[in-house]
């Protein structure tokens, strides 16, 4: 990929990881979510619509962009942002490792509502998702950080700053998404109340 990591920045074996974690627990939780109290307001979509429509294809390939952008970013300034590890190999790799990871539990909490934010009291009803994505980061923890399992995984440990940068940059899909979901809120809204002060305007054009 672009020369860096020597061309292969994840081992078939790190791969391996994020889809074993991914897909286990927290997608089986993800099943299970309750249904957002106010589905039965929603409109009901056509018999014909696509499972992939065009807006979630957008959001599917802007997230994604997202994700290979902060990706290929840490390993290229991993040897400038720490360049006192920068003899280590394998800390670029363990640390784009890793954000590629918080990309993944972030992105979960993203796909929960189309439209809800995060910070909602809706975001709590399903205990299930908080316990497999807990434990998702703990097993990346031990994935890194225990010596055991660095030789099998290619993994180095990362110092607390390493890993905040890690959570900052991981966590940017979520900041992103919910930008994205609140503009989607409020337009509907706006396009509302402009037309609610555009007929006012015409029914009383002397008010």
């Amino acid at each position: 990929m672009l020369g860096l990591a020597g061309g292969a920045p994840f081992t078939a074996l790190q791969i391996l990881w994020v889809n074993i974690i991914m897909d286990g627990p927290p997608a089986l939780a993800l099943g299970v979510d309750p249904a957002s109290p106010d589905i039965m307001k929603e409109k009901p979509r056509p018999a014909n619509e696509p499972l992939l429509t065009r807006n979630r294809l957008l959001r599917i390939l802007v997230l994604g962009a997202v994700m290979a952008t902060g990706t290929i970013a840490i390993l290229a300034l991993s040897p400038v942002l720490f360049p006192e590890s920068s003899t280590d190999p394998d800390l670029a790799t363990t640390l784009a490792f890793t954000t590629f990871v918080f990309y993944q539990v972030f992105n979960l909490l993203n796909v929960r509502s189309e439209p809800g934010s995060v910070f909602s009291a809706q975001t709590f009803t399903n205990r299930s998702i908080w316990v497999a994505l807990a434990a998702v980061v703990v097993l990346q923890v031990l994935v890194v950080n225990l010596q055991l399992l660095q030789g099998f995984f290619d993994t180095t440990a990362l110092t607390s700053t390493q890993w905040a940068l890690a959570l900052l940059v991981g966590s940017s899909v979520l900041w992103i998404e919910e930008i994205r979901k609140a503009f989607a809120r409020n337009l509907p809204h706006l396009g509302k109340s402009s037309n609610t002060a555009t007929h006012s305007a015409l029914t009383n054009p002397h008010s």
